[in-house]
């Protein structure tokens, strides 16, 4: 069994990366986020959280556009552990296209916060706190309504097809 999970994680990991390069040109529109959040679906809470940061460590790192300064990386990193724990926490609920949205837009959400966060922190700028987060946000909601579009179209098929699969019941 560890041996099939090592394989998934791998593909996981080149298929994350992959789709992230392949969609590297249209600005906040990925599809990144969306495997993090599939590796935990598929390979529970450990191997998610894995698999989530090594996706985002990865692709950062082997950027075509540079590698993203150390303190975001990290943060990079930390949100997609995130969203590789919450594929896992959210399961079964995933083959429906409201609770696949709501993971979208929330894990989205995070993610950005975190991102956000670390730029704030490690970049200083004049403004304060809030405008800093508020118009980094601002910039991030086609991420946020993108992926939540994504999650709701892509998960629901992918979960089906899996659950059915490997007869997981379906609640």
């Amino acid at each position: 069994m560890i041996y099939r999970k090592m394989a998934y994680s791998a593909v996981l990991l080149a298929l994350g990366v992959g789709l992230g390069y392949a969609l590297a040109w249209i600005p906040n529109i990925e599809l990144v986020s969306f495997v993090c959040v599939l590796a935990g679906f598929m390979l529970g809470a450990e191997w998610g959280i894995i698999d989530g940061a090594l996706i985002f460590l990865l692709y950062s790192f082997l950027s075509p556009f540079g590698m993203a300064p150390l303190p975001l990386w990290i943060a990079q990193g930390i949100g997609g552990a995130f969203l590789g724990f919450l594929g896992y926490l959210w399961g079964t609920r995933l083959k429906k296209p409201l609770f696949a949205m709501a993971l979208g837009i929330s894990g989205t959400l995070v993610y950005d916060l975190l991102t956000n966060l670390a730029g704030f922190f490690f970049f200083p700028t004049e403004n304060t706190f809030i405008v800093y987060i508020l118009s980094g946000l601002s910039f991030s909601l086609v991420h946020i309504i993108a992926n939540g579009v994504i999650f709701a179209i892509l998960f629901p098929i992918i979960a089906r097809n899996y659950l059915k699969r490997h007869k997981i019941p379906m609640r």
